[in-house]
Formats: structure tokens, C-alpha cells, sequence
């Protein structure tokens, strides 16, 4: 028999074949496309329900069963069916001619006459049989052998199938963290339902045994969600209903209760917005624990306190280096025990002959303390709850000038008497008065110094004799008060604010008061040291003085920015005061105001010292050293006040020649005045 393939009905049949195999092609894509699509479907309402649920291990089991479902039965209807169906080459070709009515049965004309090829008594001749295939071929070369009829179902399979893809692909890399997640666990069904949620609670200590009638703290921390009710649910037996207790926050997010004398076994288990922990159970037991506990407290020697008894002791509260020693009396005899401070052996126990034990803790930092107790066998149960160690602040001490408690003025041969007034709340140690004279290096004065018992307020006193220092009209001697408590170690300080002494003319009151009998008791005018320029510039530079001291007394209490921020602005202050007297010396040398008179000249002369001086302490205080600063400020404010010395003594004797008002000088007087 001739060879099949060699034969004019073997030209059909590859036809037939490509047509079945594009048109399984197309089934595949549209199957894969359409499970793609329920089953993103099916899993994205199951996350949600998931979120809904909180995760429960049922919820999880149940909607992956019934999302997987879903994708299996897609695939069995869209994808496995057409692919077992079997499919004719008869079928195949009627296919073929309902698309592409231009063939005009030749295709199935061809592979009629193919099955016949095989029958002696029914086979046409080959000449006919040719004839037949040539025209079959020849009209599907036409058509381009059938594969334009399913070109445009496969484009748009496949196109749908990319969009899905994409989608998925999109919704899985920005969608919702939440239900990201809950598809992920819906996913791997081989991973256990317990352990996918990403809502959790961890509950401390979790099962535990303690000693009968003690006390636990459950503590519970909220993991991948919040809740503003959290709830612990209790019971003593399987047959009892649970007891609901609402636990209270405490640090960093947790919750926590503390269950009084549990005396029988306790199950319990803590649930928030709908998310359950496991079941714990307490066991309790005959154990060694902590019936009473008394506290003695031995306080730093600085302090001067007596020591002090607490009795019924718990959390500790005192300052730091203070000692604490602890007596405990257990519930049952026991041979011994840890004391734990922060979870680390501190010491151990010291049994004493009357069954108690004695332990001790030094007060350092804040944190936590409880105690372990011996069994008969030697092992450590907990014995007790935590407990609060907490540090209490010494506050630093206080200090005041309560004499003359202001500026003042005096002559070059008075005496001032400085009060100072420190406080602290354990003692002061030390009581010193600081002065300076014209910026000058510092002296210290000691007021007062502890030798005895720690005294909590001392008011001291000092004479400062002017007449020792030779002083000019014009200087200024500066001071304030720095006190330090009596603690060890490294004593807290304060200091008070700072105060001026303005030396002034030995004859300025008699003067003053003669010319105003002279001028029927009104004031003299025209002067700068009334109001006048020269004066104003004085206290404002006495303003940038004591603001400087501010910044230095209280460095420590501001942070690094606000430190910085405030000498800036501490710094445009200077500048502003240092351009009004560069100012001022312009205006004298332009109106001829400098060269009127000696005491003008004189003036003229001292001004440019205090604008090189504020150049100096302004360049000292943008590098944020106000302590540097300090000396040129002081040496500007002691040229300021002899240039208003200068300017008040030539008014006087103005006034005295010719009571202000005419002649050259008291033109001058008042233009410099302005």
C-alpha cells in the first residue's frame, strides 16, 4: 500500500493538525486566563475576610480550603476538559469551513476522500484523489492554511492573559500591606494556620508555677496592631466561667494586671480587637514566698539624715548612693535566696537565726528588684513581684543677692555691704562672693563653708571697701554670689545674678543739690547722663553684660541649639549697641563737636576703645564662648560710664557758669546731647 505520507490525502492532514493545535492553544490561554482571574478574585475576598477575622486559625484553614477550591475548579472546567476533549479531523475541518466559507468544502471534501484512500473497492482513482488535494491545498495556501482564523482569538488571549498578570503582579508589589500578607498566607497552604497571622499578643510569664496565695503581674504587648481595650480573661476551674479583668497601660505599649492571692489553679488568656493569645495556665504550690519585707533606708552622708525604717516594703524611691537593706520574712522556712536587681544576681540572701533573710541594694539608677526563694531542694522560685527602683532627683541649690539686691552708685571711698542667700534641700556646702573690678580677673570671697551638720539655708555677708582699689568716676566693680551642696563627688552649683557698682564723683551730690537752689529746684537739663545719649548706651551695654552672665550661669539648661541660638542673639545686641556708639563718634567728629572742647576731646577719645572692645566680645560670643566675651563687655560698659562722667561733669560746670543756657559751650553741651 502506498505510504500515507507520500500520498496527496498526507498534504490535508498537517492542515488539520495546525488548525487543532492553534485552536488548543487558544483554549489554553483563555483557561489560563480565566482561572488567573477567579482565583486572584477568590484569594483577595478571602484576605479580606482574613483581616476581618483577625486571622483565627479557623478563619485561615477555611478560606484557604475554599480559595484553592476555586482555583481547582477553574482549572478542571477551563483547562484540563478542553484539553482531554478529543476532536475529529472531520470536526476539525467543518471548523475550518464555518471560518473561512472561501474553501468551499474543499478541506472536507479532501479528508473524506483521505479515509476512503485506504478501501480497494471504494478508493477513488489517483488522478481524482490528486486532483482533489491539489484544489484542498490550493484554497488553504488562500487562507494561509487556516491560521489567520485563530490569529485574533489568540492576540486576544493573550492580551487578557498579560493584564491579569500585570494586575497581580501590581496589586502583590503596592497594594495593601494588610492584605498582601493575608493572600501570602492564603497561598502556602503548607505553612501551619497558627503561625501566619501578623496580629499576635505576647502574654509574660506565660505558664508558670507559683508559690500559693502570691501574686502575679501579667504583662501583654500588642504585635502588628493597636487596641485601646485590652482584655484578660480568668478562671480557676474548666467548670467556672472566665472573669473579665481590663488591663492598664504601662511603658513602651504594654498592658499590664496584677492577680492577688491565686490559692488554686488559674487558667488564663488575654484578647484585643478581636486577636486571642494562647491559653496559659499558673500552677500553684506550696512555695517559699515573701509574707513581709521591711526597708531600711542609710541615705548619703551628705545629707546629714538620719537612717529610716519602712515597714511592709516594696518599691524603693531614694536618692542616689543610698543604701537600702532589706528584711524578708517568708511564708515557709527556706534555706536561703537570690536578690535580683534588673534580672541580675545582685547578691544572695544572708539567712539569719530567726528565719528571715537580710539582702542589700545600693541605689544607683532606675529599674526594677524582686526576690528568689529556695526550695528544700535547692532550686529558685520567683518569690515575689517586681518591684521599682526609682532615683529621686537632688535638686540643685538656690542662691540670691538679697543686699543690696540692685545696681547701685557709690563714691571711690564708700564701703558696700553684699547679703547673699543660699538654699538647698540637703545641704549647701559652700557660699562665695565673686567681684571684678573694670573686667578685670575675678576674686573669690569664701562666705561660708560646711564644717558641721548640713544646713539647708545660709544667708552670709561681705564689706567690699572701695577706697582699697584707687577707683576713678566712671568704673564699675561687678559681683554675684556662687553656691555649691554638699554632695560628693561632683557638688551642684548656682550662681545669683550679676550687680554693678557705678563709681561716681566724690562731689556730685553736693553739686546737684546746690545747683537746683541756684535754679529754684528744677533739675539741670541737657545732661546725658540724665537720659542723654551717653547714658543709655551705658545701660544698654550693662543689659549685654548681664545677659552674657545669663547665658553662662545657665548653659546647662539649654540644649545645644537654643545655646547657640541665644548667644546669636546675645551677639546682635552688641553689634547694635557697638554701631550707636560708632554712630555717636561720627556725628561728633562731623558737626566739630570733638574739637569744641577738652572734655569733648576727651569723650572723642575714650569711644573708639569701647567699639573695639564690642568688636572683640561680639567675635567671642558667634564662637559661643560667653565667658570669653565677658572681660571686653565690662572694659566697654567702664568707658561708656567715664564718657558719661566726662560729659555730666562739663555740663556742671556749664550750668554753674551760665545755668545752661547761653554760650558756645552749652550750644555744644546740647547738640552732643541730641
Amino acid at each position: 500500500m502506498q505510504d500515507r505520507r507520500s500520498s496527496p490525502a498526507g498534504r490535508v492532514l498537517p492542515i488539520i493538525r495546525n488548525v487543532r493545535a492553534r485552536w488548543r492553544l487558544r483554549m489554553v490561554v483563555r483557561g489560563l486566563s480565566l482561572v488567573l482571574a477567579a482565583g486572584f478574585a477568590a484569594f483577595l475576598l478571602s484576605a479580606f475576610g482574613l483581616e476581618a477575622a483577625r486571622f483565627s486559625p479557623l478563619a485561615v484553614t477555611t478560606l484557604r480550603i475554599t480559595a484553592w477550591a476555586v482555583v481547582l475548579a477553574m482549572a478542571v472546567a477551563f483547562l484540563l476538559r478542553p484539553l482531554l476533549r478529543r476532536v475529529s479531523d472531520e470536526r476539525v475541518a467543518l471548523y475550518l469551513e464555518e471560518r473561512e466559507p472561501s474553501l468551499e468544502a474543499a478541506i472536507l471534501g479532501a479528508v473524506g476522500v483521505e479515509k476512503l484512500e485506504g478501501s480497494s473497492s471504494r478508493s477513488p482513482s489517483p488522478e481524482l484523489l490528486g486532483l482533489l488535494i491539489q484544489r484542498a491545498v490550493d484554497r488553504a495556501r488562500a487562507v494561509e492554511f487556516g491560521r489567520r482564523i485563530e490569529r485574533r482569538g489568540l492576540y486576544r488571549g493573550f492580551g487578557f492573559l498579560a493584564v491579569i498578570s500585570v494586575a497581580i503582579l501590581f496589586f502583590l508589589l503596592l497594594g495593601p500591606s494588610g492584605l498582601r500578607y493575608g493572600m501570602t498566607a492564603l497561598v502556602l497552604p503548607t505553612t501551619e494556620a497558627a503561625e501566619v497571622s501578623p496580629y499576635s499578643i505576647l502574654v509574660l510569664p506565660g505558664d508558670v508555677t507559683l508559690a500559693r496565695g502570691a501574686d502575679l503581674l501579667v504583662t501583654a504587648e500588642l504585635r502588628g496592631f493597636d487596641s485601646d481595650q485590652v482584655y484578660l480573661f480568668s478562671r480557676g476551674g474548666e467548670n467556672e466561667p472566665h472573669q473579665q479583668l481590663t488591663m492598664l497601660p504601662a511603658d513602651s505599649g504594654r498592658y499590664d494586671l496584677l492577680l492577688l492571692n491565686l490559692v488554686e489553679e488559674t487558667e488564663y488568656f488575654v484578647e484585643a480587637n478581636g486577636v486571642r493569645s494562647p491559653t496559659f495556665t499558673v500552677e500553684v504550690a506550696d512555695l517559699p514566698y515573701v509574707g513581709s519585707m521591711a526597708h531600711t533606708y542609710y541615705f548619703p552622708a551628705y545629707t546629714g539624715l538620719d537612717p529610716r525604717q519602712v515597714e511592709d516594703g516594696g518599691d524603693i524611691a531614694a536618692l542616689a548612693g543610698t543604701l537600702v537593706e532589706l528584711t524578708i520574712q517568708p511564708t515557709i522556712p527556706t534555706p536561703g535566696g537570690n536578690l535580683l536587681v534588673d534580672d541580675s544576681l545582685a547578691m544572695a540572701l544572708v539567712p539569719n537565726p530567726d528565719g528571715t533573710l537580710t539582702g542589700e541594694i545600693r541605689v544607683r539608677r532606675d529599674g526594677v528588684y524582686r526576690v528568689e526563694l529556695a526550695m528544700e531542694d535547692g532550686r529558685m522560685v520567683t518569690a515575689s513581684p517586681e518591684y521599682a527602683i526609682d532615683v529621686l532627683a537632688d535638686q540643685p541649690p538656690s542662691v540670691s543677692i538679697t543686699r543690696p539686691g540692685r545696681d547701685a552708685a557709690a563714691s571711690a571711698v564708700e564701703e558696700i555691704f553684699i547679703e547673699a542667700r543660699a538654699d538647698d534641700d540637703y545641704g549647701i556646702g559652700s557660699l562665695s562672693l565673686v567681684y571684678s573690678v573694670n573686667g578685670q580677673a575675678e576674686d573669690t570671697v569664701r562666705l561660708f563653708n560646711a564644717s558641721g551638720p548640713p544646713l539647708s539655708e545660709v544667708s552670709a555677708g561681705y564689706t567690699l571697701f572701695l577706697e582699697e582699689w584707687e577707683l576713678d568716676p566712671g568704673d564699675v566693680v561687678s559681683y554675684y554670689a556662687v553656691t555649691r551642696d554638699s554632695r560628693s563627688g561632683q557638688p551642684a552649683e548656682a550662681m545669683s545674678d550679676i550687680y554693678f557698682v557705678n563709681i561716681r564723683p566724690f562731689r556730685r551730690d553736693f553739686r546737684q543739690a546746690e545747683q537746683q537752689q541756684q535754679q529754684g529746684g528744677q533739675p539741670p537739663g541737657g545732661g546725658m547722663g540724665g537720659g542723654g545719649a551717653t547714658g543709655s548706651l551705658s545701660e544698654l551695654q550693662r543689659e549685654v553684660v548681664a545677659a552674657t552672665f545669663n547665658l553662662l550661669r545657665d548653659r546647662e539648661t539649654y540644649s545645644p541649639e537654643e545655646f547657640s541660638e541665644n548667644t546669636v542673639s546675645v551677639a546682635l545686641a552688641q553689634g547694635r549697641v557697638r554701631d550707636e556708639v560708632a554712630n555717636l563718634l561720627v556725628q561728633m567728629n562731623t558737626r566739630g563737636v570733638a574739637n569744641s572742647d577738652p572734655h569733648f576731646q576727651e569723650i572723642a577719645e575714650l569711644l573708639p576703645g569701647a567699639v573695639q572692645d564690642m568688636e572683640a566680645a561680639e567675635a567671642l560670643l558667634r564662637e559661643e564662648d560667653p565667658r570669653g566675651a565677658l572681660t571686653p563687655e565690662q572694659r566697654a560698659l567702664t568707658v561708656l560710664q567715664k564718657a558719661e562722667e566726662t560729659y555730666e561733669r562739663y555740663v556742671g560746670q556749664q550750668q554753674q557758669g551760665g545755668g545752661g543756657g547761653g554760650g558756645g559751650g552749652g550750644a555744644s553741651a546740647e547738640e552732643l546731647a541730641d
